[in-house]
């Protein structure tokens, strides 16, 4: 269907423009008379104008695909968490006492992409709202990539007044804060008006090995 793109007078007297689809300029000076628009210049778009407009569109949602699933860099404002494991309390001889796990990094980061995080990167390493942590003994295990373990340091690009006000909520992580309480799990944030997350990388995986 031809494409018109318009300028005219609103019900309010404003000038206004834009595009209508129609069969026809008549079909689209009435589209625009029954939506209180007196047409005033009216002009039928090329097809190549149209593919131009369409081409345009699908690559800024490709743009905006690729980012939400990490694989951009992202620079903007955001927090960033430091882990740690726990300091030894005087009865463990030197001993370290907690040791960070990946239930600690996934509440972080599920906390943070819940408060507007539009990208994450834990120790360098992007992340996304649909990657997946395990780990033991102290190593932290995300997306089959190599193990990491404390410290830890997150890093989140978004809303971060949401981010800052949400870590600082005792009850937004409660498991977190029960842990920071008892076993002394170091937790530390700061927000940073310029941070720049890395595209994910999956040549960081390791790769699984098959066996005949």
């Amino acid at each position: 269907m031809p494409v018109f793109a318009y300028r005219g007078l609103g019900a309010d007297g404003r000038s206004v423009n834009g595009v209508v689809d129609a069969d026809s300029a008549r079909t689209a000076r009435g589209k625009l008379r029954a939506s209180g628009i007196f047409p005033t210049d009216l002009n039928e778009e090329s097809n190549a104008a149209q593919r131009s407009a369409a081409t345009q569109a699908l690559q800024s949602e490709v743009a905006d695909l690729r980012a939400h699933a990490g694989l951009t860099t992202l620079r903007g404002p955001g927090v960033q968490v430091d882990l740690a494991n726990g300091v030894p309390g005087p009865d463990q001889g030197g001993q370290t006492g907690y040791l960070v796990n990946f239930q600690d990094v996934q509440d972080i980061a599920n906390l943070l992409f819940a408060q507007g995080a539009e990208g994450v990167s834990v120790n360098g390493r992007r992340i996304t709202p649909l990657s997946a942590f395990s780990g033991s003994a102290g190593q932290v295990v995300i997306d089959q990539g190599p193990p990491i373990s404390s410290p830890l340091k997150v890093l989140a690009v978004g809303d971060r007044n949401r981010m800052e006000a949400a870590l600082n909520d005792p009850s937004a992580v409660p498991d977190i804060r029960a842990r920071e309480v008892q076993f002394q799990l170091q937790i530390h944030f700061i927000g940073n008006p310029d941070l720049t997350l890395p595209a994910y990388d999956s040549s960081l995986e390791i790769p699984h090995v098959i066996t005949g």
